[in-house]
């Protein structure tokens, strides 16, 4: 950057507006010795349009009161403006940094709520897979009983089935029994019946016998006529005593 003031041209250093740091307000920033500088060129050259320099506003000459180190108006009013400008600078950096630090101070509280909410639900996952394992386990134990209680429920079926079905059998085949055993009983009885009434025939059948072939024997032996005569010993009369009849 060149300055020029009746004919004489001077360059000043310019910091560069895209560098970081101090110079970041408008490309001057805290850096104080580019305000030096600018303002010595002003009192050499700028200042000459009134009078060229510094002796055409008091008498041309080194003996005049800003040759003598004496602050004039001007140079009060321009310490104030410098000390507006260094205090309005100062107020930019501080609103700046506040800035930051309050976006600084609003990422880290973001920060700190984005892993609470993190940590939140990574807590209700957790829980979330405690509830559902604990569900799935009450499931399985719910079905395990069930099943068991089937199989008792079946086991206990089968037996009563199997239980009655025996009683069953083992009613018919007492009622088949008892019918046989009666059966017997019965046809036992009639063959003793018939025995004994075969004995007693045969016993008065030989009893008759034997009393007939006794009264044969007894009885005298009488001629059987050849044909039928009269009874000799019949009559009129049965008086033996002579009665004539």
């Amino acid at each position: 950057m060149s300055l020029s003031s009746d004919g004489a041209v001077m360059t000043m250093p310019v910091q560069p507006a895209y560098q970081g740091g101090n110079g970041g307000f408008g490309g001057w920033g805290g850096d104080w010795a580019s305000w030096i500088i600018l303002f010595l060129i002003f009192g050499m050259f700028g200042w000459g349009g009134y009078g060229g320099g510094w002796g055409g506003n008091s008498g041309n000459g080194l003996g005049s009161p800003p040759g003598q180190g004496w602050a004039t108006r001007a140079d009060i009013n321009e310490g104030f403006a410098l000390n507006g400008l260094q205090n309005g600078q100062t107020s930019i950096r501080d609103a700046v940094s506040n800035g930051f630090h309050g976006v600084d101070t609003a990422v880290c509280n973001l920060g700190y709520q984005t892993q609470a909410g993190f940590n939140a639900i990574g807590a209700q996952l957790a829980q979330c897979c405690c509830d559902t394992q604990r569900s799935i386990d009450g499931v399985r134990y719910d079905m395990a009983t069930q099943a068991c209680d089937t199989r008792n429920t079946i086991q206990s079926s089968t037996r009563d089935i199997i239980d009655n079905a025996n009683a069953n059998s083992r009613a018919i085949l007492d009622f088949l029994t008892q019918d046989k055993i009666a059966t017997l009983t019965a046809e036992n009885q009639s063959l003793k019946f018939q025995a004994s009434q075969a004995a007693q025939n045969a016993f008065i059948t030989a009893n008759q016998e034997a009393q007939t072939a006794e009264l044969i024997r007894r009885i005298n032996p009488m001629p059987v006529p050849a044909y039928q005569v009269p009874n000799p010993y019949a009559g009129c009369g049965c008086n033996p005593c002579g009665c004539g009849c």
